[in-house]
């Protein structure tokens, strides 16, 4: 009786637990220009919308903000929906061009508040923050 009444517990236990773990996280994700000249930068985009297409000199401006499933592993790239085409920087009022690639995933910094859940079934990301970063050395004429 006993040993009945531990494997039926024991069984709800490990039940419980594998309809815990399925499923998903979702996670805020955002990508940033942080603009670290004196000029002005404005992003033309074609078929994607941007959060802001001014980015300041000296401040750093979210550019595009998206909520997909939580990563197990912080991984910085460029926004993934946007194609080299449909974006163009414009610094200076087109005095400027920029040398760095937008689209180098080595070129974005990224950091994420880690997380344990039982539904991820241990740590994954959240709260992830893309940033590019763009100096003066970073611009031609």
């Amino acid at each position: 009786m006993i040993n009945s009444k531990l494997r039926i517990s024991f069984s709800l236990i490990v039940i419980i637990l594998v309809f815990a773990s399925c499923g998903d996280s979702w996670s805020d994700y955002t990508w940033s220009i942080d603009n670290k000249t004196e000029y002005n930068i404005v992003i033309n985009s074609t078929g994607i919308e941007l959060e802001n297409n001014l980015c300041p000199p000296n401040k750093v401006t979210v550019v595009f903000q998206d909520y997909p499933r939580s990563p197990k592993k912080l991984n910085c790239h460029c926004p993934p929906f946007i194609l080299k085409e449909q974006i163009e920087f414009v610094i200076d009022d087109g005095k400027k061009h920029l040398t760095k690639d937008f689209f180098n995933d080595n070129n974005w910094e990224c950091s994420g508040d880690e997380k344990s859940s039982l539904i991820m079934v241990g740590k994954y990301y959240d709260n992830i923050k893309s940033i590019f970063i763009i100096t003066a050395d970073d611009l031609s004429e």
